[in-house]
């Protein structure tokens, strides 16, 4: 019985065997923090979109946009002129007008990890809302008590009088409960990862 030899691996073959680019990019999309991105990302596709077509616009006629607010500057100061017996407006530095919005829109695309962390964080939710109205009125209030009684309490035993008040003490427990919580998330070791411990047989 004839006994085959086993085909030779080629180099073509030991590439085509190797990982390539797609199974790279399985092991990526199998991370977690990567597969919730393209989740978020394809959820707003359609936001996106609109955004490339509106920049790619804006960008394709950036020089046309640029005479036309010029020319639209200078019509309007013919206009104006006509209308003020012939007195002309202050000349508009167009080209500096230019430099500042373009100053603006890079430091609008700078603030975005900022904006979008603040849009995801509590500031955004109605009960933050209302408490920063309370403290608004809050601050007002006491504001205007403070000038009709700039005095104060004085000495110890008035302030004990005064923490005995309902409302003083409300107060005060409150903020004794957010300073707590804000000391809470300083701790640099509530910020770390916490580490499974594992018992030893």
């Amino acid at each position: 019985m004839a006994v085959h030899a086993a085909p030779a691996i080629g180099i073509d073959d030991v590439e085509f065997l190797g990982e390539s680019a797609g199974d790279k990019l399985v092991q990526r999309l199998d991370d977690p923090q990567v597969a919730t991105s393209l989740s978020l990302i394809l959820d707003h596709a359609d936001l996106l979109a609109m955004a490339v077509v509106a920049i790619d616009g804006l960008l394709r006629r950036a020089d046309v946009i640029g005479d036309s607010v010029a020319s639209s500057f200078a019509e309007v100061r013919q206009v104006a002129a006509a209308n003020t017996q012939n007195r002309p407006l202050p000349k508009i530095d167009v080209a500096a007008l230019s430099d500042t919005v373009t100053r603006l829109t890079s430091a609008a695309v700078d603030a975005t990890p900022a904006l979008d962390r603040l849009l995801h964080s509590a500031l955004i939710d109605p009960q933050t809302a209302d408490f920063l109205a309370l403290a608004g009125d809050a601050l007002l209030e006491g504001k205007q008590a403070a000038e009709s009684d700039p005095r104060g309490p004085k000495g110890v035993f008035a302030l004990m009088r005064v923490a005995k008040d309902p409302d003083v003490s409300r107060g005060l427990g409150f903020m004794i409960q957010v300073a707590r919580a804000f000391g809470k998330r300083l701790d640099p070791k509530a910020q770390e990862p916490t580490v499974a411990r594992h018992s030893t047989a």
